[in-house]
């Protein structure tokens, strides 16, 4: 069996040299990233590499430490994109929150949230969001938890519906996001929202030099509300029903991650970790998913704020599945699979200019009329003020599918987000 240092050099090795060597972050750093004190933390809401501590001075303008006495903390977030693409953008987009219209606007994302930090052992965080499109609005609770902290032995719990962690992207809501839309290989394989349990979930920090985070979640899928109308998948030509490999409502799901953050010093940063769901499908057989993932970060003032910063993210995810057999009722179906991948790669500027390229990759199958799909996006981000509350962003996307040839996408997107760090 594989030392665990072997497995984290060969996670990273699709995107970077791990340089798994001694070295030691100081103990002030590394309780306060633990404490989650700084909005970039293991499993943060918020995008990018900020470092902003909550000194517990109100900031109005920004959101940062507004409270109702000093324990229930809002959030407000709005995200809207226009833009145009080559084909009926029905076609292209394959999350909830992806620009739903060429030519027109799309709120992708509308979002209220509390977060409450009760005492040392309690705190919980409610989210209600919703996108609008064509005068239509389909908002939900994406997430309500309860968290139960700092309990002996390193552990936590969250009880509730919550976004699970699994590698890293799935726990971002769109807010978080660092291009206009979703990954590809988070919607092929997690679905087009986020993947969610009603249950409960425990978490241990392991008590080592670094950051070693071990999560297990079971609890059932949600309800799929609907479809949110668009179907990027040509099902009809298919032997095997695809849209039925998602996880099934009421069916026991089990989600694992384990999560390595580690400070080699005050100015480099390296993630890496594995994960896995597994549950009862909507054919009523079983759908399995793994994922790896890495991180590299660069910042040039360290934890302090400001200065430049570089961050060099990947996922891979693998799945297997049975699912009804079209044509020939009662047979044994054959077990399917899919591959993909994403590399993103983000530079920052010291006047709040960040510079992104994202690479895609999703391998299709044909027997479930899934398409092979690559992805190239280019994209520029303004930040309006270090707190990130203002953003305007530009991205284009060089898209190919084995069924539908090339296309191309350009978007603009502005986004608004004010209050400080949420629970996680």
């Amino acid at each position: 069996m594989s030392s665990p240092a072997s497995l984290l050099r060969l996670v990273v090795s699709s995107c970077l040299v791990f340089p798994w060597m001694a070295g030691a972050q100081t103990s002030t750093q590394f309780a306060a990233q633990q404490q989650q004190r700084y909005e970039y933390s293991t499993f943060t809401a918020m995008s990018a590499p900020v470092v902003l501590p909550m000194d517990g001075k109100a900031d109005w303008l920004t959101g940062m430490d507004v409270s109702l006495a000093g324990k229930i903390f809002p959030h407000i977030h709005l995200d809207a994109a226009f833009g145009t693409s080559s084909i009926d953008q029905g076609e292209l987009r394959t999350g909830h929150h992806d620009p739903e219209q060429r030519d027109a606007v799309t709120f992708q994302n509308v979002e209220f949230g509390l977060s409450g930090r009760l005492d040392d052992h309690n705190e919980f965080f409610i989210t209600y969001a919703g996108a609008v499109a064509d005068s239509r609005i389909d908002p939900i609770f994406e997430e309500v938890f309860w968290k139960f902290k700092n309990l002996p032995g390193g552990f936590e719990l969250r009880g509730g519906r919550v976004y699970n962690r699994f590698g890293i992207q799935n726990t971002y809501h769109p807010h978080g996001f660092d291009w206009v839309d979703q990954y590809l290989v988070n919607t092929r394989m997690l679905g087009e929202d986020s993947m969610t349990t009603i249950g409960a979930e425990i978490t241990w920090v392991a008590p080592l030099p670094w950051t070693s985070q071990f999560d297990l979640a079971l609890g059932v899928a949600p309800k799929n509300e609907d479809d949110h109308g668009h179907g990027h998948e040509e099902e009809g030509a298919a032997r095997y029903a695809a849209e039925e490999a998602v996880f099934a409502e009421d069916e026991t799901l089990i989600v694992a991650n384990w999560t390595n953050v580690y400070n080699y010093n005050d100015f480099h940063q390296y993630r890496a970790g594995i994960s896995g769901a597994w549950g009862e499908n909507l054919s009523g057989y079983r759908t399995s998913v793994y994922g790896v993932h890495a991180e590299y970060q660069w910042r040039e003032n360290g934890f302090d704020p400001g200065g430049r910063y570089l961050r060099v993210r990947s996922e891979a995810m693998f799945n297997d599945y049975k699912v009804e057999d079209e044509l020939v009722e009662g047979r044994d179906p054959e077990a399917q699979q899919d591959f993909g991948a994403y590399l993103s790669v983000l530079y920052g500027l010291g006047n709040n200019l960040e510079l992104g390229l994202r690479g895609e990759y999703v391998a299709g199958n044909a027997d479930t009329a899934q398409d092979s799909r690559f992805r190239v996006s280019p994209g520029v981000t303004w930040y309006a003020n270090d707190a990130r509350t203002l953003r305007f962003r530009l991205q284009y996307n060089y898209d190919n599918s084995n069924e539908r040839g090339t296309d191309h996408a350009v978007w603009a997107q502005v986004s608004f987000n004010w209050g400080g760090p949420e629970v996680r």
